[in-house]
């Protein structure tokens, strides 16, 4: 893959962090960075994340074929606009950010049609609870999984140099369809979100709980609620965008969660005697089903 000129359109956390990594591997590239606000585009400067970088509203007509590579690293339905203004023809790989993936694939197999193209969905599973490009970090995807989702007629030889390059930054790969992801992403990723940020207010709704960490200065929460409420409230549009590209699966997520735990609050019924041995079983498959879905064995 040719990286002489490579666009990251959008250039928050992901898109800046990622243009750290490709400045690191491949120091030769000239990067240029289009943004929504005046205030990334002086944090882009100050940080030096990019050769050159423009707001939208000074780029009226982008000349996509200029670049070799091409990075979306924007809010899923911002891409769903953008999408249909591609070409259909030249030497141009696209690549996206997004989060969900079903939307985006039928989006880029509608605008492409019959014709063989090079436009190759990714997932970088990484991130935090910082958001804009002055949060970028180095090494933000080392060890990192990517998950690559290939449209209809995508051609398999860019599949395959996409997924060069995310490994030449540090990150491991696998592919995935789309449904497939959007599924298992909808419970392994924006499930915990959900919970993370309604257990933060389920907390700050309780008086006697605000009245006591309101009189100290000092946080009196443990491990548990500070590493549960890590992501809590993170990045509102971006989450906006995720919920509504993949509201099915994740309403499946949260009934299903809803489901275990009225049956976990109904051990609690004061007319029923505690049952300790299906908490037990409950908590033992959770360490096995962890292990499991977390690698940890």
């Amino acid at each position: 893959m040719k990286l002489n000129k490579v666009l990251i359109y959008g250039m928050g956390l992901m898109g800046g962090s990622l243009s750290l990594a490709i400045r690191e591997i491949y120091p030769k590239t000239e990067i240029t960075a289009i943004v929504r606000s005046e205030k990334s585009k002086k944090s882009i400067v100050e940080k030096q994340l990019a050769h050159q970088v423009f707001t939208i509203s000074e780029t009226t007509n982008i000349q996509w074929n200029q670049y070799d590579f091409v990075i979306f690293s924007t809010p899923v339905a911002t891409l769903l606009e953008i999408i249909p203004s591609l070409p259909k023809t030249g030497e141009t790989i696209f690549i996206d950010l997004g989060s969900t993936k079903q939307t985006i694939i039928d989006a880029v197999n509608k605008h492409f049609g019959e014709n063989e193209h090079k436009y190759i969905s990714t997932h970088p599973m990484c991130g935090s609870e910082h958001t804009g490009p002055e949060s970028a970090i180095h090494g933000l995807y080392r060890e990192k999984l990517c998950i690559l989702t290939k449209p209809k007629l995508a051609k398999e030889t860019v599949m395959e140099s996409v997924k060069r390059f995310w490994e030449s930054i540090g990150s491991w790969t696998i592919q995935m369809d789309a449904k497939s992801h959007d599924e298992t992403l909808a419970y392994v990723s924006h499930l915990p979100h959900v919970i993370s940020t309604i257990l933060v207010n389920v907390a700050g709704n309780n008086k006697t709980t605000m009245d006591q960490v309101s009189s100290i200065a000092k946080p009196i929460t443990g491990g548990g609620f500070r590493d549960m409420s890590r992501i809590a409230g993170s990045n509102s549009e971006m989450w906006t965008s995720i919920f509504k590209e993949n509201r099915y699966f994740l309403q499946n997520s949260i009934d299903d969660f809803i489901k275990q735990l009225t049956e976990f609050r109904n051990l609690f019924l004061e007319e029923s005697e505690l049952d300790t041995s299906k908490i037990h079983s409950i908590w033992d498959l959770a360490l096995k089903q962890k292990e499991t879905i977390q690698k940890t064995k």
